[in-house]
């Protein structure tokens, strides 16, 4: 199925989708901040490992959601191309599905998301493997905020807000959501 042929959600769908991909872009960025904390690292270093499995399956979530074709009723990007303006502000062109997206992807589903004797009979990837894609990732989730628009925008915003308040390890300095995403701070001052 290309792009073209994705499977048209009436408009209160996509509402409902964009609050819940919101969850996924927020849990990115909070996990890709702790992934690389020093002091996480120090003070448990088991929460650490944590973080960063917690991070490479957002990243999956993601990765799929900009990359790959939309099965059953699989919620892409794609989906949210009925949305006027979003098109433009969100061509195509800047998320095309490669074969090196593909494998990553095909990676992160047989490694880690399903419990298959690749993980055994394979050679594993290590973090540089999946961190090539991670800016990638940020620098689209930054472009999809950019182009929603309306009550889509409304409900991502919201959906933001939400999940932000039950991020016990992410604080906003910018009450706007879609500011805060790049003013996080770090507070681990309770966990020692």
């Amino acid at each position: 199925m290309s792009e073209k042929q994705c499977k048209l959600y009436a408009h209160e769908e996509q509402v409902k989708a964009a609050g819940h991909i919101a969850f996924e872009i927020l849990h990115f960025r909070t996990y890709s901040l702790l992934k690389d904390n020093r002091e996480l690292g120090a003070l448990c270093p088991a929460a650490s490992q944590a973080v960063g499995y917690t991070l490479l399956l957002h990243l999956r979530v993601l990765m799929d959601f900009y990359f790959s074709e939309p099965v059953q009723d699989d919620f892409h990007v794609c989906h949210f191309r009925l949305q006027p303006g979003f098109t433009k502000a969100f061509p195509p062109s800047i998320h095309e599905r490669t074969d090196r997206t593909v494998e990553v992807t095909r990676h992160l589903n047989k490694l880690l998301a399903h419990f298959t004797a690749t993980r055994w009979k394979k050679d594993r990837p290590d973090w540089k493997y999946y961190n090539e894609y991670a800016p990638v990732v940020a620098d689209l989730n930054s472009k999809f905020e950019a182009a929603l628009q309306g009550e889509v925008k409304a409900a991502y915003e919201a959906g933001y807000r939400m999940w932000l308040h039950h991020s016990p390890t992410v604080k906003p300095r910018d009450p706007d959501p879609l500011q805060a995403r790049a003013s996080l701070r770090i507070e681990l001052k309770g966990m020692r």
